[in-house]
């Protein structure tokens, strides 16, 4: 009897399961699950620096003053550019700043032998490294952490554009005093500078504040449609103070850093009244490319091209715009030459890219006219040292000019550039000489008397470890033992701190005209 309703009920909700089959639509095989819309910037890992190592055309530079306490390294492109100039701005700024604090002037100074000064390239993360830390390590700040430092990495390197992060610290009796970044792009191609800020449209804090906002409440968690309010002029600020230190990835993402207390009315309704932290935030070549300036575009478009990065067009260190009141110089010169040895030093020099000076005999310019051609084609100078090398003061005056004139024409014949200074024989000169001449005398402040024959490592130390900045060194490149010992005397002057360069260059990118000079001091 109790058997029957069960029936009953089973029968019922048969008969409803049946009704629902027949009520159901029919399936839509197509039919996906809505989306939420794709953010258009967002919260990302900061790019790591590129390593200068694996760039062609690059020449790290680097000064180091533990009177004044200053240290800074920075990377400069090959020849006279519009960035060198931009960047060697920022190095000289830190140092007017520290005088300013200090009281005492800045001059170019050297160390000894065993410096390391040589190695002279950003060092990879450096820029990001703690104000305090990098002051105090000695590869990077003053001796004993206290002082300037200017430090850099290379950001970007795509197409023909190179970003370089400089930032200078300055500690001043243990604190921190000051801490400044400025991140400086290149166009290779066309000479054209950029700051990370200029990367952008005037507009562009604008046209990112909401994208901006979106990924930073996506980064605490927040899936949101609800509109995102107009921002304030202090927001606005914000925004372009950090892309300022716009950083473009391999990839052609525009990378920028948000500091720590950024605020939205959109993350006040979190419960986050402003970031505890830096974000970096990440925004990819579509949604840059909006809001970039005409340079900003196509370095985002040769970075997302991943084309590679395309040297500079070298520039031989003899052609190079040096500033000696910046890094200490010192230029080294050989007599009596061309030689079998010559194109030795030439290499040498190439090696290390650096600038020599030879003053040549006449007599011998035509039976070696390609080592002066060559010379002359890789920025070295070839100057007048007299046709056949005689006591010059014991010669009449028509003899003196011949001596001159015969060698110049030498020079000029088998390289195109005539010289424009000569050096006495034996340093000797009166007042007839120099009238004859016509030209300035250029004498020396170090003679490492190689024609001694000395030892190896006399040699060395007399030409590594006697000058200083501005000085003039007299070797002679018809010796075996200057020859050989060249390359050590290079890698020794470059570890004190000194740039190898040509005379042109020691007096400031123009010879003397007259008078005698033994050195740029």
């Amino acid at each position: 009897m109790r058997a029957r309703p069960i029936v009953a009920v089973t029968a019922a909700l048969a008969a409803c399961a049946g009704l629902l089959v027949a009520c159901a639509p029919e399936p839509n095989p197509g039919w996906q699950p809505p989306t939420w819309p794709v953010a258009q910037v967002a919260v990302i890992a900061a790019p790591e620096p590129l390593d200068p190592a694996g760039l062609e055309g690059l020449h790290g530079q680097r000064i180091r003053d533990d009177v004044l306490g200053v240290q800074a390294r920075w990377s400069q492109l090959p020849g006279d550019t519009a960035s060198n100039a931009r960047v060697v701005a920022v190095v000289r700024d830190a140092i007017a700043q520290r005088e300013a604090r200090t009281g005492t002037g800045y001059t170019p100074t050297v160390h000894a032998r065993g410096a390391g000064l040589a190695d002279r390239a950003c060092v990879p993360g450096s820029t990001a490294r703690p104000a305090a830390e990098i002051v105090a390590d000695p590869a990077l700040g003053p001796d004993g952490g206290e002082g300037t430092a200017v430090v850099c990495d290379i950001v970007t390197a795509a197409g023909a554009y190179l970003g370089q992060r400089m930032r200078t610290v300055a500690v001043q009796d243990g604190v921190v005093v000051s801490d400044s970044t400025v991140v400086l792009y290149a166009d290779t191609s066309t000479g054209a500078v950029a700051t990370g800020g200029e990367l952008w449209a005037e507009n562009a804090p604008a046209l990112l504040w909401e994208a901006v906002v979106d990924a930073v409440r996506r980064e605490h968690r927040s899936l949101s449609l609800a509109p995102i309010a107009p921002p304030d002029e202090a927001s606005l600020a914000l925004i372009g103070s950090a892309l300022d230190q716009t950083v473009v990835a391999p990839d052609g993402t525009a990378v920028f850093t948000l500091p720590a207390g950024f605020s939205a009315p959109e993350l006040a309704a979190l419960g986050v009244a402003a970031t505890s932290g830096p974000l970096t935030i990440g925004v990819p070549p579509a949604t840059a490319v909006p809001a970039t300036s005409a340079f900003g575009e196509a370095l985002v478009q040769a970075a997302s091209g991943a084309a590679g990065f395309v040297p500079p067009a070298p520039v031989a260190a003899g052609f190079e715009a040096v500033d000696c009141s910046l890094v200490p110089c010192v230029a080294l010169t050989y007599d009596d030459g061309p030689s079998g040895y010559t194109a030795g030093l030439l290499d040498e020099a190439a090696a290390r890219h650096g600038a020599l000076t030879f003053f040549v005999l006449g007599q011998l310019v035509a039976g070696r006219a390609d080592v002066v051609a060559r010379a002359v084609a890789e920025g070295h100078l070839v100057e007048n040292h007299t046709w056949s090398h005689p006591h010059l003061p014991a010669l009449t005056p028509a003899q003196v000019r011949a001596q001159v004139a015969d060698t110049t024409a030498a020079v000029a014949a088998a390289s195109g550039a005539g010289p424009t200074v000569f050096r006495p024989p034996y340093g000797e000169y009166d007042a007839m000489v120099l009238a004859e001449a016509g030209v300035a005398a250029i004498l020396w402040d170090v003679d490492t008397n190689d024609w001694q024959q000395l030892a190896d490592d006399v040699l060395i130390e007399r030409a590594v470890d006697t000058p200083r900045p501005g000085s003039i060194v007299l070797q002679h490149d018809i010796h075996e033992p200057t020859a050989r010992t060249a390359g050590a005397v290079f890698d020794g002057l470059l570890d004190r701190g000194f740039t190898l360069v040509n005379l042109r260059q020691l007096f400031g990118g123009e010879l003397p005209a007259s008078g005698v000079w033994r050195s740029a001091r």
